[in-house]
């Protein structure tokens, strides 16, 4: 029971979760919720999505959070972006999209830049996407992922993002343990020599200025 398929981010001061599957009873969300760092206390701000969706992802700048992409049923995949103003909490939609509407993705970002890659449309998706944080445009990065997959998580340092792990049942194997790096100086995509220590799906990520943490996830 509880929230899950949802995405957040973070200002300096609060986090915040966008969307997801609630149940009991079983509900698709729009509600932005925020976690005050100060005092570790949850509210929902009152500004929501623009529309209900789950597993979807998130990225922000220093002044914006973005979720983009996810499951809208009935048997809707989206390409909507939605902002959070991280001085107001007010939320709208950017005006452009993402180039394929998914589910299942994952997001990173540089300080100029947002990166959506991977999920699922069908069929698996190996597209980044990039919006820019200072006009909102969105355009698909050359470079893809070198495999198709949904379900995967994404990390960032101030030079690369990382996008690890994730499920592509039409693949050999069909869960993965490989990590794309993706260079933020020339959007080149690479392969990390390094894998994680197990394949597996349905993972998070988070870092730190020196680390990438990928954990849990479902692993057969």
């Amino acid at each position: 029971d509880g929230l899950f398929a949802h995405a957040a981010v973070s200002s300096s001061s609060y986090g915040y979760l966008g969307g997801g599957y609630f149940t009991p009873p079983a509900t698709i969300l729009a509600t932005v919720y925020r976690i005050d760092f100060s005092n570790e206390t949850i509210s929902a701000p009152g500004y929501n999505l623009t529309e209900a969706r789950y597993l979807l992802a998130a990225c922000s700048s220093s002044s914006y959070g973005y979720f983009g992409g996810g499951f809208a049923p009935p048997s809707t995949y989206s390409n909507t972006v939605d902002r959070i103003d991280f001085s107001n909490e007010t939320t709208s939609p950017v005006t452009a999209t993402l180039t394929q509407s998914r589910y299942a993705l994952a997001a990173t970002s540089s300080s100029s830049y947002g990166y959506f890659g991977g999920g699922f449309d069908p069929p698996h998706v190996a597209t980044i996407d990039r919006i820019d944080f200072s006009n909102e445009t969105t355009s698909p990065v050359t470079d893809t992922l070198s495999q198709g997959r949904h379900a995967l998580a994404a990390v960032s340092s101030s030079s690369y993002g990382y996008f690890g792990g994730g499920q592509n049942p039409t693949g050999n194997p069909d869960y993965l343990d490989i990590i794309d790096r993706i260079d933020f100086s020339n959007e080149t995509r690479s392969p990390v020599t390094a894998t994680l220590p197990e394949a597996r799906s349905s993972l998070a990520a988070t870092s730190s200025s020196s680390y990438g943490y990928f954990g849990g996830g479902f692993a057969p």
